[in-house]
């Protein structure tokens, strides 16, 4: 069977038809996915840049989730040392009633031993995921970086025996003189002084985790977005370019019929 030869202009336009109809079927792909990279075939720079950039958004991420687990932390260590600084307030009025009144000096002795064992529970239970800020040995550290170099180390204040000359249990310890009392009343005021500091210091650490966790937060919409620069598609750009693709399609298919009735006619002057 012989070849069947063409003409020039019949050629050009199929041609011109197949580019066409190719550069219709990656605006339909572009369009379907919302990318116009999603190989490294397509653009390997924008592909591995784009992918770099995600996996650090991903890593701090993660580091994220731990910076408010160390908030949560904080905060349990927080609620007992409030809760704590209300009893020994509630242990000072104690005191305070036994100084102005001596003559029954057995009701302190079981009143502060109450009081020591609440204390002592409330310290014991103020741990989260195994950690307990206010048990004097424990350590709570908060990597910020993927890579683990920015980092926050906070150590347990030790809330038991942090308290001036002798800490909460011996500001606790049972009373049987009034003259002991007036010393142990003077000593409440310290043991608050020193739960407040405690709580200060917290709440410093704290104010270090958030603004952290908000610059963390801030940085990993920076590096998705960064991310979707470098191989996500313009919408509006590629319907565009859709409508005009059909269009040309539409006038190429005209034109080649044009090309083939012109040759049409040479034929039937013969």
């Amino acid at each position: 069977m012989a070849d069947i030869t063409l003409s020039t202009g019949i050629q050009n336009n199929l041609l011109s038809l197949q580019r066409t109809t190719s550069n219709i079927e990656e605006t339909q792909f572009k369009l379907s996915t919302g990318r116009k990279v999603n190989s490294v075939l397509d653009d390997p720079i924008a592909f591995f840049k784009a992918q770099d950039f995600n996996y650090r958004a991903s890593d701090l991420a993660a580091r994220k989730d731990g910076v408010v687990q160390a908030q949560k932390t904080i905060e349990a260590a927080t609620n007992a040392l409030d809760a704590i600084t209300k009893l020994v307030k509630q242990a000072q009025a104690i005191q305070e009633a036994y100084a102005a009144d001596t003559g029954n000096p057995g009701t302190i002795s079981s009143d502060m031993s109450g009081i020591y064992s609440a204390i002592n529970d409330l310290i014991k239970d103020a741990h989260y995921q195994g950690i307990n800020l206010l048990n004097t040995g424990d350590q709570l550290k908060v990597k910020f970086d993927e890579k683990g170099s920015s980092t926050l180390t906070m150590t347990a204040v030790g809330a038991w025996t942090g308290a001036g000359t002798g800490g909460i249990a011996a500001a606790l310890a049972t009373q049987d003189a009034a003259t002991d009392v007036q010393s142990q009343i003077r000593m409440m005021d310290e043991v608050i002084d020193d739960l407040r500091a405690y709580s200060k210091s917290f709440g410093t650490d704290n104010a270090i985790l958030e603004t952290r966790r908000e610059f963390t937060d801030n940085l990993v919409n920076t590096l998705e977005v960064g991310a979707g620069e470098l191989v996500n598609a313009d919408m509006n750009e590629e319907s565009a370019n859709m409508l005009a693709l059909q269009t040309r399609q539409q006038l190429g298919t005209i034109s080649l019929s044009i090309a083939n009735q012109a040759e049409s006619s040479v034929l039937r002057l013969f």
